[in-house]
C-alpha cells in the first residue's frame, strides 16, 4: 500500500504544479490561502481518516495538490513584491521550502518518538494552521510602485557644446 499512497502524492504533485500556475496567474494570494487551507484539510482528514487505506490515499492527494498548487503562486507572489529586487528574490521561495522540509521533519520526527505515527500528521495541521495566518497577512501586501524614468531631454546641436 506504501507504493500506491506514494503515488497518489506524486501524482497529486504534478497535477498541483500545472493547476497552481494557472491560479498563480488569476491570483496569486488568493491561491496561497486556499492551498494552505486545502493542506490543513487534507491533513486533518488523515490524522481522522488514515485508518482507513483508500482515505489515507485519498487525503495524500489532496495534501499534494495543495501543498505543489502552491508552489507556483508563492514563486510569481515573492518576485512581485520584491519590485526591483524580483531577480535576487527568485532564489528565496527555494531556500524557504528547504528551511520548511528540514523544520516540518524535525517537528514530525519529535512527534512521532513522543507519541505515535499519526502526531505527525497532527503536528504538520498545527503547521499548516498557523501558516494560514501567514498567507492571509500577506494578502494585504502590495508590488511596489515603480518610480517613472525622468524625462529625456534632448539636446539640439548647437545646446550640444
Amino acid at each position: 500500500m506504501v507504493s500506491v499512497f506514494l503515488m497518489a502524492y506524486g501524482v497529486a504533485t504534478a497535477v498541483g504544479t500545472f493547476g497552481g500556475g494557472r491560479f498563480a496567474d488569476a491570483n496569486a494570494a488568493r491561491t496561497l490561502i486556499v492551498g494552505t487551507s486545502g493542506v490543513a484539510v487534507s491533513l486533518a482528514a488523515l490524522d481522522l481518516l488514515g485508518g482507513i487505506a483508500f482515505l489515507a490515499a485519498l487525503a495524500l492527494f489532496a495534501a499534494g495538490l495543495f501543498g505543489m498548487g502552491m508552489a507556483p503562486s508563492l514563486q510569481y507572489r515573492v518576485v512581485e513584491l520584491a519590485g526591483p529586487g524580483g531577480q535576487l528574490a527568485q532564489s528565496l521561495p527555494a531556500s524557504a521550502a528547504n528551511l520548511g522540509i528540514a523544520f516540518g521533519s524535525v517537528a514530525g520526527g519529535l512527534a512521532i518518538g513522543s507519541s505515535t505515527a499519526s502526531a505527525a500528521a497532527v503536528t504538520g495541521l498545527i503547521i499548516a494552521v498557523i501558516s494560514i495566518g501567514a498567507a492571509l497577512a500577506t494578502n494585504f501586501l502590495k508590488p511596489p510602485v515603480a518610480e517613472a524614468a525622468p524625462p529625456a531631454v534632448e539636446q539640439t546641436v548647437g545646446e550640444a557644446a
